[in-house]
């Protein structure tokens, strides 16, 4: 069921006008007051056909992270800049920098998927990894889904290893779970 869900949110993607609807989302993100207090953002660079994010990295009152994968796991690392990044693991350009070992200070995490459900669940490449670093945090940081409306479901059927997400937006709709 996951997976078929999965391959079908990815084709519809591909048709998507994700330009003006990465830039409606991120309007949104920016207008949040969770986001406007945060301080230390984790975010993730964007993959072709995902809500676009790197005007997000313009933000310079913001100190910003990226993960880069390390076996099974996720590394969080400093974004200094396009100059410090590479393609990595899965075509995903990654952090060259080393890792950051106070996680705690991350306020804010934007959380790729590839859709997700309105209970704030989130579907994403199958892997694990966003599951695995969530449950692994000492902490409890707002995290949210950026997702077109299109791509919004009644439920992806979540596993009991699935981390819910606190706010979902949309180019429409700021859904606080």
């Amino acid at each position: 069921m996951k997976e078929q869900l999965r391959k079908q949110a990815l084709e519809l993607r591909k048709t998507l006008p994700l330009e003006k609807i990465s830039k409606d989302i991120i309007n949104n993100l920016f207008s949040l007051n969770e986001y406007k207090k945060a301080e230390n953002i984790l975010c993730y660079y964007p993959l072709p056909f995902e809500v676009d994010v790197k005007s997000c990295l313009l933000d310079k009152t913001k100190k910003w992270y990226l993960p880069k994968v390390n076996g099974e796991n996720l590394e969080i690392c400093e974004y200094l800049g396009t100059k410090n990044i590479k393609e990595g693991s899965f075509k995903i350009f990654e952090p060259i920098n080393e890792k950051t070992d106070n996680l705690n200070k991350i306020d804010f995490i934007i959380v790729p998927c590839v859709c997700a459900d309105k209970n704030g669940f989130r579907l994403g490449y199958g892997k694990g990894y966003y599951d695995r670093f969530l449950s692994s945090l000492n902490h409890n940081p707002v995290k949210v889904l950026l997702v077109p409306s299109v791509l919004l479901y009644d439920s992806v059927s979540p596993d009991k290893t699935d981390v819910k997400c606190d706010i979902i937006l949309t180019e429409s709709e700021k859904i606080y779970i």
